[in-house]
């Protein structure tokens, strides 16, 4: 048997969770305290797992790297309940505990932007240079950089939320709808996305809303925020005759109808010397009965 070398097809990596955080206005650090908050995100990501006595998920990390603002690594997808449930919990009280010990930034609140990915991605076991490579390492830093997620922090209380999250339209279907996470599905908001070539949908959670997210909520780019008009009654006359309406009605509002009708039959008796026979005046022109009209209408015709 002969063996084709030539095949485009490789070997699918293994299936990994990704975790990617970014650490909110780095650009306002100054420039000498730099490194000591580079140095410090890994350590607030350990003590958050710490914190939700999950310590062997961190113990299991792959392929970590910083990135100066931020830091990205990766763990076998089992972990992706704890991740989403008790880690993002433990994370914005981590980040609290920090800000109320003036532990970073001289006192300025540390807050992370955090993206939660999965799906095949190199990992040689060896720290080599390309591993952690794949589409969901992709995924993972665009999720990171949309608006939507940064405007979860920019609408929060800098004292209050320290922590926004946004998760892949996978891991949510695998894990929240699914069950397995600690949190319902109704915690999380999805969002449209568009970053670069990047085109999806996600699902946003802040473990502690705060600021605007209380008095207006999550809003996403489809589903903008706007106050309904009263509804304004109908000024009498042709526009307003039941004639009219019930022509509306059959434009699509079945119930409407319904009402309309209930609410002619009862003009029609009381105003039978005006009209007669239950006859409808409408511009000064005499129609058939209301009924008969209805029953026309219901038909199809106009």
């Amino acid at each position: 048997m002969t063996t084709n070398t030539d095949s485009p097809a490789h070997e699918l990596p293994p299936y990994h969770a990704v975790l990617s955080v970014d650490v909110k206005n780095f650009s306002g650090v100054t420039p000498a305290d730099h490194r000591a908050l580079t140095e410090l995100i890994p350590t607030i990501l350990e003590r958050a797992f710490e914190r939700a006595d999950q310590t062997a998920v961190w113990e299991d990390r792959r392929f970590p790297a910083g990135r100066g603002d931020g830091f990205v690594v990766g763990f076998p997808p089992e972990s992706l309940p704890i991740i989403v449930g008790p880690f993002l919990d433990a994370l914005q009280d981590e980040l609290a505990y920090h800000h109320r010990m003036r532990l970073g930034r001289n006192g300025e609140p540390t807050r992370l932007r955090a993206s939660i990915a999965v799906g095949p991605l190199s990992d040689s076991g060896n720290a080599h240079l390309g591993d952690g490579s794949g589409a969901a390492m992709v995924e993972t830093h665009r999720l990171l950089d949309c608006g939507p997620v940064r405007d979860l922090l920019e609408s929060s209380d800098p004292e209050v939320t320290f922590v926004a999250a946004i998760l892949s339209a996978r891991v949510y279907e695998d894990v929240v709808l699914s069950g397995y996470a600690a949190k319902a599905p109704g915690e999380f908001v999805r969002v449209p996305v568009s970053v670069k070539s990047y085109v999806g949908d996600a699902y946003l959670h802040v473990p502690k809303p705060s600021g605007e997210l209380l008095s207006r909520g999550i809003t996403t780019p489809d589903e903008p925020v706007h106050n309904s008009p009263a509804p304004q009654e109908e000024a009498p006359g042709a526009e307003g005759s039941v004639a009219n309406m019930i022509n509306r009605t059959v434009l699509g509002n079945a119930v409407q109808m319904r009402d309309q009708y209930k609410w002619t039959d009862k003009s029609r008796h009381s105003h039978q010397s005006a009209v007669g026979d239950g006859n409808i005046v409408t511009g000064g022109s005499v129609h058939g009965s209301t009924k008969s009209t209805v029953r026309k209408t219901r038909g199809g015709d106009r």
